[in-house]
């Protein structure tokens, strides 16, 4: 195969529909890319006019929430979240437990004593679908681990979980 041949297949390859860039800083396109990956997905605007994406897994609701935004747009970065109502398992020992062992999904307890699991990503440079939606079936495989790490947890606490 010549030189220009083989630069054509590349370039084909990089120009192929399946392998589009999603322009993820703008939170419509995170609304369409949810649901493109199968999930429901409804944008809000906070207290604060900030945008936001409600979404859930695993029966559970979750949000998207934006970071380095200019307005409703442009923004650089956002987060998968979601929160546990404060119970007395949630203490730095346990946050610590789970955080020494996973290093992407996160979790923090809040000065009310909330637990808040998260995921960052940047939305600078894109992402292709298959990639976003990666990033969203992990998200929602590590929410079901957290599930079963707190049950495990409460199981040996003899505790119940909040309502």
């Amino acid at each position: 195969m010549s030189m220009i041949g083989m630069m054509m297949g590349v370039a084909a390859a990089i120009a192929a529909p399946d392998a589009a860039l999603l322009d993820l800083r703008q939170p419509g396109n995170v609304v369409t890319a949810l649901q493109a990956a199968g999930y429901k997905a409804e944008m809000k605007i906070n207290k604060d006019g900030e945008p936001y994406v409600l979404s859930a897994t695993n029966g559970e609701s979750f949000s998207v929430e934006f970071y380095g935004c200019d307005g409703l747009k442009d923004c650089k970065s956002f987060q998968l979240t979601s929160w546990y109502k404060k119970e007395p398992l949630y203490t730095p020992a346990l946050t610590n437990e789970w955080n020494a062992r996973n290093r992407f999904l996160k979790i923090a307890v809040d000065s009310d004593g909330d637990l808040r699991e998260f995921l960052d990503a940047t939305a600078v440079g894109g992402m292709t679908q298959a990639q976003f939606t990666d990033l969203v079936e992990w998200y929602s495989a590590m929410d079901g681990q957290l599930a079963q790490f707190l049950s495990t947890k409460r199981d040996a606490a003899g505790a119940k979980p909040a309502k």
